[in-house]
């Protein structure tokens, strides 16, 4: 398992339970429950037994959870998979009781966490009760309380559209299977495209931002030929507004002849995580970002990257003739633009916006 302390302690704590989802554990592959320890001390889990409607698991002998590490549980990822594990048994319990359920259990049988997703309307949990059967053959009987029990959280769930629920900072939410979905939906930032160019000795980044809610900051990390990732510069939240932000960014630290990939990264601990499309760069002089030909009719335009741009044709009076394009155009390869001259005889200029940027290229005569 990645990262997990597996020497022997004992403590008195239980850890929380940050993500559930549910699924229907024989017949699909999105189960995954996380745990997190929120505390200062490490938590024992070896010999704890973790229970659903679906299934029981032992967890590993040695299993410790360090100050605010997480634990991911997954049918066929996370920390531990729980497809092929020994100390693993399937249940199968009366398909009549509705909602789900996570439960914790110490080596003692007692019942330390529990998250009962309660189906709308309102059913009864009523008591429960079973055994896990280990690797060496050892019965392990559990029982769990019913809902009065004062163990038990509560959460309003539907199964049917909703997949599973999340914990953020001190609210449930519903959410999704997908990591990355997840973080869309919630984060209170998106970052739309992320640009990088080399000018003047420095890489000059450019990006949008959508802001949706109050947050402090997100941050701007550095890779220099494919290592690992630097924090580069830490900036801070826009206030909430509609529409895009567009903001800039020079990184002077860099060397010529060199490779650098950018990214830009909002966290909120322990769960939350959002993170750009990665631009790359390569610190060489004679390129340009935009080059393009054109002649009537015509343009032949190649960016160094994958970028939005907008395409105008203009007449001698700068007055806008003709919408040439508004989109993507693919970096490192030539992109070619026709128009009807007989249709547009007045073309004079053509100007090319970019997010940083504008260019302009004059029409020969015809």
């Amino acid at each position: 398992m990645r990262g997990l302390w597996l020497f022997p302690l004992l403590w008195a704590q239980a850890p929380e339970v940050l993500r559930f989802i549910p699924g229907r554990y024989r017949e699909g592959k999105n189960h995954r429950i996380d745990l997190h320890n929120p505390t200062s001390k490490p938590i024992a889990l070896g010999g704890w037994l973790l229970v659903t409607r679906d299934y029981s698991v032992r967890l590993p002998n040695h299993l410790v959870l360090g100050p605010n590490q997480r634990l991911s549980i997954g049918k066929l990822g996370g920390d531990l998979r729980l497809d092929g594990y020994p100390d693993f048994l399937i249940r199968f319990p009366d398909e009549g009781q509705p909602g789900a359920y996570v439960a914790l259990i110490d080596e003692q049988g007692r019942l330390r966490r529990g998250l009962y997703l309660a189906p709308s309307p309102q059913v009864l949990f009523l008591p429960d009760s079973g055994l896990n059967i280990t690797r060496e053959g050892k019965r392990l009987y559990f029982a769990l309380p019913s809902e009065t029990a004062p163990i038990w959280e509560y959460v309003p769930w539907e199964p049917d559209p909703i997949i599973g629920v999340v914990r953020m900072g001190d609210r449930w939410r519903y959410t999704v299977a997908d990591a990355e979905r997840e973080a869309r939906l919630y984060a209170p930032i998106r970052f739309p495209f992320l640009l990088a160019s080399y000018e003047r000795e420095a890489v000059h980044l450019s990006w949008e931002l959508e802001s949706y809610d109050f947050c402090d900051v997100y941050r701007i990390e550095r890779s220099e030929g494919g290592a690992g990732w630097q924090i580069i510069a830490r900036m801070p939240c826009p206030s909430p507004k509609p529409g895009r932000q567009r903001i800039e960014y020079y990184d002077t630290r860099v060397r010529e002849g060199q490779t650098y990939q950018y990214r830009l990264v909002y966290e909120m601990p322990p769960l939350l995580r959002l993170e750009s499309a990665i631009a790359e760069v390569r610190c060489k002089r004679e390129e340009k970002p935009l080059q393009m030909t054109a002649q009537p009719g015509y343009l032949r335009l190649r960016v160094s990257q994958s970028q939005p741009l907008k395409i105008r044709l203009l007449d001698s009076y700068f007055t806008e003739r003709l919408r040439i394009y508004d989109g993507w155009v693919n970096g490192g390869v030539e992109n070619v633009f026709v128009w009807d001259t007989s249709r547009v005889r007045q073309g004079k200029w053509i100007i090319v916006w970019t997010a940083g940027r504008r260019y302009w290229i004059e029409l020969p005569a015809r």
